[in-house]
């Protein structure tokens, strides 16, 4: 006779055997690989095509708004805190980092100036023009000149209202105080993007723009199965790659006891989803050609759920004959069990897709001049900036290229993140040269402009040899503060490097001092290590510290600090220069000092200021006095250094009144030059100097040269 299961072992039973019946799918599911077949390839694979049509991904990460430019005819793409301006058919033209103050109009409209970028290209923040006072404009006149700028936006404060205006490339202000009670400064109707963006949104009331100039494309669903519109996708089969439990096997396991006896109790609501999630063989209608692919979606009750996971944008409904785009995304914010092992199926799918025509901006193979290159950076981080590059080529185009993307940043919460960058397809033109740059355009003290000039021909020579395997053009900066004779450029082939020695490298710009971070030294100890090095021949430390000294000196937070430490740096250079017999150098200094510097440094109320620009005039005057090429230099610190109003009785610097006394005898200036040898010997300065220098050679029997230097010996 068989035992008999006591209540409780029979409901440990149940609870197994249900559990591995709702485990047997997800336990198999490692064998449901994908399946390779070539008429339908992965969306990741970025091969998909018909006749003349092809599928082409030009995002990889979350695309959280896509915007038309009638007016350029370019799509605007905002993604991973960076705007993307590509053509209408998805040539990647440029890039900026997302400024502050963006407006759904297009421009950034800030409290001192604007950023256009999406209509005209330009990156730096301008100043807006004088303002222009509509108070005194009636409602009718109001609008009409609303309506003759191409962008509008307002603002308010507690006493005043205005309008900003934009016009190619020029904005500026219209008071409109009267009407302050009119402007709302957040009435957009909500859109896709608005919670991802967060974008201003202002309106004047019962004013209506003439045209948008930024529109938004609104995302549609991607297989259009609704309605009265045909579907635009058919599924022509399914791969089975995993089984998803929505809530996870506890969450199955409560459903199939706990839920299955409240369900009989007639409590209503249904159960967490069971269901195939796999790639979809899918037939794209566009234009009357079909172009194939899978897509990993899921199967649900025997439908195909795109809405999950994918969008369907139409520029085209702004800017006819646009190309369709659609993008893939995360189903969610990964709140579910499950869904974070489920990403690792699609991940490399995730992004923004362009279905154009085929062969789009790329040169036919019988065309192309060289074997496939892409450009490459490494060397030190770049925090959380890209480094990009504008890839000019000798026929005289040019491509914008991401060369290293931002790393990742601190995850939020349980949502994985995924780096935005572009799919950036090979090269085959020759390059003449690239500008690569780093950092943030909205922060002066981190951006970066370098310049690599291509156009040799060692570097023509090898670039143009068959190649062996894919090619890189790498640029190694391993110090992004270093001078260029530290940076590398090199050709990278089947893991071999070789130096392209005909590449020359220049800085257009860069931060004078390494921004703040942990363990940076600071900025007095990045001035005085360039200063130790110039005074002892480094003609790099030089080009440095002139750089670091202007910006020093003309920053208006940080110049009454460090001026004392810049003139004296001045002083102390000039007075290293003449000593080792560069005069060049000591030039070099001083004319950077009178240009750069002492119109910001001269009122300074620190005494020491006032020395060291003494050190300075009597240093130039030391090397200068006696080379005719320096002779505006000597009239520039006797202008500005010294200038008509210099008592010479009350001078504290001997080397001063003595070089001033060299300059008045060799001027044959009689009157000045006593004074100064007056003073120059009150300070301590033997008469037997002034007898040995030849500068008084004139003098030496004047006895009222003898009696100024009588007074103490």
């Amino acid at each position: 006779m068989r035992p008999r299961l006591s209540p409780q072992r029979a409901a440990i039973v149940l609870v197994t055997a249900a559990a591995g019946l709702f485990l047997m799918p997800s336990l198999l599911s490692p064998l449901f690989a994908a399946r390779s077949d070539p008429a339908y390839p992965r969306l990741s694979d970025n091969t998909a095509a018909s006749a003349r049509l092809e599928v082409r991904k030009l995002l990889h990460g979350h695309v959280d708004g896509l915007f038309a430019v009638p007016s350029t005819g370019q799509v605007i793409a905002a993604a991973g805190g960076t705007l993307w301006k590509f053509s209408a058919d998805g040539l990647l033209l440029d890039t900026l980092d997302e400024p502050a103050h963006m407006h759904v109009s297009g421009i950034a409209f800030g409290p001192e100036g604007y950023v256009d970028w999406v209509f005209t290209g330009e990156h730096e923040r301008r100043a807006y023009a004088p303002a222009v006072d509509g108070s005194g404009l009636s409602r009718k006149e109001l609008e009409a000149e609303l309506d003759r700028a191409q962008v509008v936006a307002f603002g308010r404060d507690d006493a005043h209202a205005w309008a900003w205006l934009w016009t190619e490339g020029r904005a500026w202000k219209l008071r409109i105080d009267p009407y302050r009670e009119q402007v709302d400064t957040w009435c957009r109707q909500r859109s896709h993007s608005d919670e991802a963006l967060g974008w201003h949104a202002t309106c004047l009331e019962d004013y209506a723009p003439q045209a948008e100039a930024l529109v938004e494309v609104e995302p549609e669903s991607f297989s259009r199965s609704y309605g009265d519109l045909p579907p635009r996708l058919r599924v022509a089969g399914f791969d089975r790659r995993k089984y998803h439990l929505e809530e996870g096997v506890s969450g199955q396991l409560l459903h199939a006891t706990v839920g299955t006896v409240l369900k009989g109790m007639g409590v209503p609501g249904g159960g967490p989803g069971r269901y195939w999630f796999g790639d979809a063989h899918v037939q794209l209608d566009v234009g009357g050609e079909t172009v194939k692919f899978k897509a990993f979606v899921p199967r649900v009750d025997g439908d195909y759920e795109f809405l999950r996971n994918m969008r369907w944008w139409e520029p085209a409904r702004a800017m006819p004959g646009a190309s369709p785009w659609f993008s893939v995304h995360m189903r969610g914010y990964m709140e579910h069990p499950g869904e974070r092992e489920l990403l690792e199926y699609y991940r490399d799918d995730i992004g923004l897709y362009v279905v154009r025509p085929r062969g789009t901006g790329e040169a036919p193979a019988a065309q192309r001049q060289l074997p496939a290159w892409q450009p490459r950076f490494e060397g030190e981080p770049t925090r959380y900036d890209p480094v990009t590059a504008t890839v000019e080529f000798a026929d005289g185009r040019r491509v914008e290229r991401w060369l290293r993307p931002p790393p990742p940043r601190l995850a939020i919460d349980t949502v994985p993140q995924v780096v935005v960058e572009p799919v950036q397809p090979d090269l085959y033109a020759l390059p003449r040269a690239m500008t690569v740059t780093w950092g943030s355009p909205g922060d002066p003290e981190e951006r970066a402009d370098l310049r690599v000039d291509l156009d040799h021909p060692q570097v023509r020579e090898l670039l143009s040899a068959p190649a062996a395997g894919p090619r890189e053009l790498v640029l190694r900066v391993p110090d992004l503060y270093a001078p260029t004779s530290r940076m590398q450029v090199l050709l990278r082939e089947a893991g071999r490097e070789r130096p392209l020695p005909g590449a020359r490298l220049e800085v257009l710009r860069r931060p004078a001092f390494r921004p703040y971070y942990q363990g940076t030294p600071s900025r007095h100890d990045q001035l005085r290590a360039n200063v130790a090095a110039a005074a002892g021949g480094d003609d790099t430390a030089l080009d440095e510290f002139l750089r670091q000294a202007a910006a020093l000196a003309q920053d208006p937070e940080r110049a009454d600090d460090f001026t004392p430490a810049v003139t004296a740096a001045y002083a102390e250079l000039v007075n290293a220069s003449n000593v080792a017999g560069n005069t060049a150098s000591s030039s070099r200094l001083v004319r950077h000092y009178l240009a750069q510097v002492h119109p910001h440094a001269s009122a300074h109320p620190d005494p020491s200021v006032g020395y060291n620009i003494g050190v300075i005039a009597s240093q130039t005057l030391a090397f200068a006095i006696r080379q005719p090429t320096e002779r505006d230099l000597v009239d520039a610190v006797m202008a500005t250094l010294i200038g008509p109003d210099f008592d010479p009785a009350a001078q504290t610097n001997a080397t001063l009144a003595y070089n001033l006394a060299c300059l008045y005898a060799l001027e044959g200036d009689t009157g000045r030059m006593l004074q100064a040898v007056v003073a120059a010997r009150r300070l301590g300065k033997p008469a037997s100097q002034f007898i040995a220098d030849a500068d008084f050679q004139g003098y030496r029997e004047d006895p009222r040269f003898r009696q100024a230097l009588g007074e103490g010996g």
